[in-house]
C-alpha cells in the first residue's frame, strides 16, 4: 500500500468499523430513495397535466411507463446497489491517512479536485468528487489531511479524520492531473507529519 511505503498511517481495522460510518451509509441510502420517490411523484403529476391538455391516453400512458420505468431503474441502482457497493468498499477497505490538497475545477459547482501528495510534495494520486461544503470551507487554503479508502487506481472513498462525514471520489485522468508544488514548505511538512502520527488512530484504542 503506498500510504505505508510513505509513512503515512493505515488504520488497523477496516474503515466500515469505524464509529458512524454504517449510519452515514444508511442515511444515504434512506437520502436517495426519498429523492427517488419525490422526483417520480412530480414527474407522473406532469404527466398527468399534459395528459389533461392533450387529451391523448396512449401518449399519456406511454410516457407514464417511461417515468415508472425510470424509477425502477434508478430505485436498482441508486437505493439498492450503490449503497451496497459502498459499504462493501468500506468493509474491505482500510482508512488511509493522506496530506492533501482541495482544488476547484473549472466549469464545475459542486466538484472538487483531490490531490493526495507524497512526502516530497511531488503528486501521489489524483480524485474528483462532490466534496461536502463544510470540508471545501474549513480546510484553509484548501490543504489538510484528509482519510482515503480504497485503490487509488479505482473509485475510492474520502472522510474527514474520524470518518464524518464521508463522500465518493473518483480517479482522475492522468492527462487532467495539475503538478505538484515544489520547494520547502513548513505548513506542508506539518500535514505530513500529522499523517505519519499514530496519535490519529486512538479512537481505537
Amino acid at each position: 500500500m503506498l500510504a505505508e511505503e510513505y509513512g503515512y498511517q493505515v488504520s488497523p481495522r477496516p474503515a466500515a468499523e469505524t464509529p458512524g460510518v454504517r449510519e452515514q451509509v444508511e442515511q444515504q441510502r434512506k437520502t436517495a430513495s426519498r429523492l427517488q420517490w419525490s422526483g417520480t411523484a412530480f414527474a407522473l403529476v406532469v404527466v398527468a397535466v399534459m395528459g389533461a391538455m392533450l387529451k391523448t391516453p396512449s401518449i399519456v400512458l406511454a410516457v407514464a411507463g417511461a417515468v415508472l420505468l425510470g424509477t425502477a431503474s434508478g430505485y436498482v441502482w441508486n437505493v439498492r446497489m450503490k449503497p451496497t457497493q459502498l459499504l462493501r468498499l468500506l468493509e474491505t477497505s482500510r482508512w488511509q491517512v493522506w496530506p492533501c490538497r482541495l482544488e476547484e475545477v473549472e466549469g464545475k459547482v459542486l466538484e472538487r479536485r483531490l490531490v493526495l501528495l507524497a512526502p516530497d510534495r511531488s503528486v501521489a494520486a489524483v480524485f474528483r468528487g462532490q466534496v461536502p461544503h463544510r470540508v471545501w470551507m474549513e480546510m484553509t487554503d484548501g490543504r489538510g489531511v484528509l482519510w482515503i479508502a480504497g485503490d487509488l487506481r479505482f473509485p475510492a472513498v474520502a472522510a474527514v479524520p474520524g470518518g464524518e462525514p464521508l463522500w465518493n471520489i473518483t480517479p482522475e485522468k492522468a492527462s487532467q492531473r495539475p503538478q505538484g508544488p515544489t520547494g520547502s514548505d513548513i505548513a506542508f511538512d506539518a500535514l505530513v507529519s500529522e499523517a505519519r502520527s499514530a496519535v490519529v488512530w486512538n479512537m481505537w484504542s
